[in-house]
């Protein structure tokens, strides 16, 4: 077991998610208990790995974005996100769950991302009715989507028998309205994140899951599209721009004070593709200064402009001592 693993375990052992600590818990209870107890100074390091494009799952290859960050950086993030394409199909799923494997053989911290194709077998941004999902019987939508549903446990199930917690998010920025899950509004898209949440949960005996929620920027969203309780471990929004804004935060905080839950900035981006150059260290400040109780951030990729990369004084934050990265 290698030495950053070992680490790893230990600062996992010091956050138990449940009663006095002295209970037997989870590799998931663990981590999300670890996760719980981070903000206040205390900031993990996220970032994608890789998005919906050829971004290659394994993060020792050039178009990763860890091995980006690495490289320009000298420090690897403490979490790192996988998307499983499902639209595209980049990769086989193989290829996806041996990165994942990867990242937290060498001790990160690991999410997924489920791209979901359109159950109705049109673009992904096309619209699609959901009732067909939801109906006695068979029929083509319900088909596809279940289809796609047994192909994700299928992989979630491979990384559950290597040991592996997994930060899981079925549906990306639940309010955004460019996705084909998101055009019919919130109370569709919640129907089906928690039939998701029930089928891997109920039927597929998934437990190595931590649930994660987002929505865009817009003021509103957090709670207008929120699971509820009994659905969601870990919620956040996206911030894109130089303002690095979460609108809903004292929203946010209620439910990590009241309802357990982990609360992060889900995508981070943190200026525009046509802004200048900004100061990663604005992060550091507007956490500190703003959103304190914040566990961290997770870094987008697509372009080195949202994050470590297309910016200034980036090593200078991964080395900030409240910044909590690999090392």
């Amino acid at each position: 077991m290698n030495r950053q693993r070992v680490i790893l375990l230990f600062l996992l052992t010091l956050y138990p998610m449940c009663g006095s600590g002295r209970e037997r818990t989870s590799p998931a209870e663990q981590v999300f208990g670890y996760l719980r107890g981070l903000g206040n100074g205390s900031y993990v390091f996220g970032q994608m790995a890789t998005w919906v494009h050829n971004e290659d799952p394994d993060m020792d290859h050039a178009t990763n974005w860890l091995k980006k960050v690495y490289d320009h950086t000298g420090k690897m993030p403490r979490y790192g996100c996988v998307t499983y394409d499902f639209d595209d199909n980049p990769f086989p799923d193989s290829a996806w769950n041996n990165g994942v494997k990867e990242m937290w053989d060498r001790g990160m911290i690991v999410g997924v991302f489920s791209f979901y194709a359109n159950p109705s077998g049109k673009s992904w941004n096309s619209p699609v009715d959901f009732a067909p999902i939801f109906s006695e019987g068979d029929n083509p939508v319900k088909r596809h989507f279940y289809g796609q549903m047994d192909r994700m446990a299928a992989n979630l199930q491979w990384l559950k028998d290597q040991g592996i917690p997994i930060v899981y998010t079925p549906f990306v920025e639940s309010d955004d309205r460019n996705k084909w899950h998101a055009k019919q509004g919130s109370e569709s898209i919640i129907k089906l994140y928690r039939l998701v949440h029930d089928y891997f949960k109920n039927t597929k005996h998934l437990d190595n899951l931590i649930w994660a929620y987002h929505t865009t920027a817009n003021h509103g969203a957090l709670a207008k599209y929120y699971p509820g309780d009994a659905y969601v471990d870990i919620l956040g929004k996206s911030a894109y721009g130089t303002g690095l804004n979460f609108s809903e935060y004292e929203w946010a905080v209620e439910k990590k004070r009241h309802a357990g839950k982990v609360i992060w900035w889900s995508e981070l981006g943190i200026r525009g593709a046509s802004d200048p150059r900004t100061n990663c260290m604005d992060v550091i400040e507007k956490l500190e200064r703003s959103y304190p109780e914040l566990a961290g951030f997770v870094f987008w990729s697509d372009n080195g402009h949202y994050n470590v990369i297309g910016n200034d004084h980036g090593p200078e934050l991964m080395a900030c001592p409240k910044i909590i990265t690999l090392d």
